[in-house]
């Protein structure tokens, strides 16, 4: 397998990216954005232990719970920074019109939110969906958001190393928490431009 200074915003919004990335138009950018600022409040309030910034035991990606063929996007300073307050590490992936965000988490923390909650506080409006199915069977989080003329789909699971997954981070906190799973633990969000939106673009 083969994200907000000052200049963040102009650099993700339009277009100054790579070459092979500029067609993705990132939403993901902005959700990541809004996951690290809505962390902000709980960095004191976080009932586990002061994070290791090394993310000992770290796998690599390659062991993530991810497809094949996506493409690394960098991180921009300030989620840099973020990540070094983070129980474990983070990093976002292009595919298309699909932004992965993925979270190898050490520890249970109050560090992970529910994606649709930032979403939220970014703007858009957030209806939930039928829970999305995945290949394998399992069940993920799902909801569509709108902001003005853009509609985002999007889904998350949590992942456990006994084969345990959670759809909702309350019910992965608390299980985490009381010891009746053992980390670490896999955070994956992904988000999709919506196909109309997409085919209205390239016109």
């Amino acid at each position: 397998m083969k994200a907000n200074d000052d200049g963040f915003w102009e650099r993700r919004l339009h277009g100054a990216v790579p070459s092979e990335l500029k067609a993705m138009k990132r939403p993901g950018a902005i959700l990541l954005l809004c996951l690290l600022a809505a962390v902000v409040p709980w960095i004191h309030r976080d009932v586990a232990s002061k994070p290791d910034p090394s993310a000992q035991g770290f796998p690599g990606w390659s062991a993530a719970p991810l497809p094949a063929g996506l493409v690394a996007l960098p991180l921009g300073p300030t989620e840099e920074r973020f990540a070094r307050q983070f129980p474990g590490k983070l990093a976002v992936f292009g595919e298309g019109n699909r932004t992965w965000i993925a979270r190898w988490v050490r520890q249970p923390t109050r560090k992970l939110h529910p994606a649709s909650d930032c979403l939220r506080a970014s703007g858009y409006s957030v209806k939930p969906t039928s829970a999305y199915v995945d290949a394998e069977g399992r069940l993920w989080a799902a909801c569509t958001a709108r902001r003005d003329r853009e509609t985002l789909r999007m889904r998350e699971r949590i992942f456990a190393p006994d084969g345990a997954g959670w759809s909702d981070v309350s019910a992965w906190y608390w299980h985490a928490l009381l010891g009746q799973h053992a980390g670490p633990w896999w955070a994956i969000t992904v988000l999709e431009r919506s196909e109309a939106e997409e085919s209205a673009s390239s016109n």
